[in-house]
């Protein structure tokens, strides 16, 4: 039967006071660590923390029918088996992130291609041949037949190749579902909400050096940079770098977070100190329902204030996207009001 055993905070576990704390230590980055990891700008972190989350990567991470055919398998559980050897997590305990494999990631792009190519040379042959179908009727020097047969040898051609790219990719998905779950056998970080700790593995791509760890430090002692990147169209786009003020320590949040606005980035990096500090509840999002029972100090505030145990999963989809619209809105009085 598994442990459902709210979990005990360690003597190091994380409150957001100790973001005050004085620093001894100097700094001791490189000139490439800082223009890499350490660029952009340093946000300050809050005390206290407040309970406002991103949308994409908060409100809207997992959605509450999603949570309803989650618990509705019928080996679920919480803390399933050997979930503390799971590459990613984000529950009570700790936010946890790997990265896909290369090959999952060549695979992935092979089946967009497939798929969107397919779709795409589909509809440029029918509407290709339709449009200099209508265009022959009015102009004798077009030869509709002629159109006609390049096209069927052309696209007979394309289209099966797009076809086999998508359904082979599918096909060992389908398979091999260890190739299919595409990550790292190992983490690369991890923000430990119970100790209070960062740990930043060593090298997550190989088994024999899986779960090394290269640093594992305070979570106090890490500062969050905000970087920016214009997309093709010149639209900047965001996401965080936490990194450790004196040694060359660093956890890039892009991969949990994404690339998204500013203001998404604010909020997430406010959820990441809110998730930390012991001293409140874990962030209200549908994600972390399951586990407020969990952690102390989340589930004396739920009895507290009388929190239903289910609030976001037995939400319907017209009040979960109201929810969604004041979240947005509080999210841009808080940040830009």
């Amino acid at each position: 039967m598994t442990d459902l055993t709210p979990i005990t905070y360690a003597d190091t576990a994380h409150t957001s006071e100790k973001f005050l704390w004085p620093r001894s230590e100097s700094c001791h980055h490189g000139k490439r660590f800082r223009l890499s990891a350490a660029s952009g700008q340093r946000l300050a972190p809050r005390y206290p923390t407040i309970n406002i989350p991103p949308v994409a990567k908060g409100l809207e991470l997992i959605v509450p029918n999603r949570l309803r055919i989650i618990e509705s398998q019928p080996d679920f559980s919480p803390r399933p088996k050997g979930y503390q050897q799971y590459p990613i997590r984000m529950d009570e305990e700790c936010l946890r992130y790997s990265s896909q494999t290369k090959l999952d990631f060549i695979a992935g792009i092979i089946r967009a291609f497939g798929m969107v190519g397919f779709f795409f040379f589909l509809f440029v042959a029918i509407a290709g041949n339709i449009i200099i179908f209508f265009t022959s009727l009015s102009n004798p020097d077009i030869e509709f037949m002629d159109f006609f047969i390049w096209s069927i040898k052309f696209f007979s051609i394309l289209l099966p190749i797009c076809l086999t790219a998508w359904g082979g990719t599918n096909l060992i998905y389908r398979s091999f579902p260890n190739f299919a779950a595409g990550f790292q056998p190992g983490p690369m970080w991890e923000l430990n909400r119970r100790t209070g700790m960062v740990t930043v593995f060593a090298n997550s791509a190989k088994k024999s050096t899986a779960w090394k760890v290269a640093y594992e430090l305070p979570f106090h002692e890490f500062d969050c940079y905000i970087q920016s990147s214009p997309t093709p169209q010149g639209i900047a786009q965001y996401n965080l770098s936490l990194v450790h003020y004196s040694v060359e320590a660093h956890v890039a949040l892009v991969g949990m977070f994404g690339v998204t606005s500013r203001m998404e980035q604010l909020a997430a990096w406010d959820m990441v100190q809110h998730y930390m500090d012991t001293s409140q509840p874990l962030p209200d999002i549908p994600v972390f329902e399951m586990y407020r029972s969990l952690d102390p100090t989340t589930a004396q505030a739920d009895k507290e204030i009388g929190r239903p145990p289910r609030f976001w999963r037995d939400m319907d989809d017209t009040t979960f996207n109201q929810k969604i619209t004041e979240l947005q809105d509080r999210l841009s009085a808080f940040y830009y009001g």
